[in-house]
């Protein structure tokens, strides 16, 4: 082999190279022009949502959720996340299955708005009273007498007891027409865990009073 041969060699090596070189370097421009047009995968935001259809009536309970990956365009303002932990509280009304669970779905607690350690408690006064007189946001003391006749029939005055003092009125809810003769309003009051279990303790055994505070 003379020199000449020798240099041509790899020329013709290289020559005989050339169409699959190119079809590489075709294939992997197309490739890079893909991945250049192809937007990056958006990530996932994992949300709380009904796993069946659910309603206010009892609290939530562990398999009444699930987990949902959705797109952030998808998730709306103020949804619970897999760290939120709702369960054992209400919610504010029904709520359809596949339903992503928001702040403003979860009922807060009654009493929360009136001070730390507070819980909502029912108390309703023996007889009626003024309409209007007793509304949400009144502060009002409840009074307990002893309950039946006896004390009537030895000519004396049952002594009351103040149970709480000023105390805030949640909520008021009128009896029914069967009731509205010879029962008050049933009101709902933030008291302190003590105050409610007094309440408790004379429902049903006591006359219970209410004095509104100025």
């Amino acid at each position: 082999m003379n020199g000449r041969e020798s240099a041509s060699a790899p020329l013709r090596a290289l020559s005989r190279l050339r169409r699959p070189l190119g079809a590489l370097c075709a294939a992997l421009a197309l490739t890079g022009a893909v991945l250049l047009l192809r937007p990056p995968p958006t990530p996932a935001t994992e949300v709380l949502v009904a796993a069946r259809r659910l309603d206010a009536l009892a609290p939530l309970a562990p398999g009444d959720l699930a987990v949902r990956a959705l797109s952030p365009a998808a998730v709306p303002e103020h949804a619970l996340r897999p760290r939120d932990d709702p369960l054992g509280r209400s919610l504010t009304g029904p709520v359809t299955r596949g339903e992503v669970l928001t702040r403003a779905r979860i009922a807060g607690p009654p009493a929360g708005g009136y001070g730390p350690g507070l819980v909502a408690a029912p108390v309703r006064p023996a007889g009626t009273l003024p309409d209007g007189l007793v509304r949400p946001g009144s502060r009002v003391d409840v009074l307990a007498a002893p309950g039946g006749d006896a004390a009537l029939h030895r000519g004396e005055a049952p002594s009351a007891r103040t149970v709480v003092e000023d105390r805030p009125v949640i909520a008021v809810e009128e009896p029914g027409a069967a009731d509205a003769a010879s029962a008050g309003p049933l009101l709902v009051l933030a008291v302190r865990p003590a105050e409610a279990r007094a309440l408790a303790g004379h429902a049903g055994v006591s006359r219970m009073s209410v004095t509104l505070r100025g």
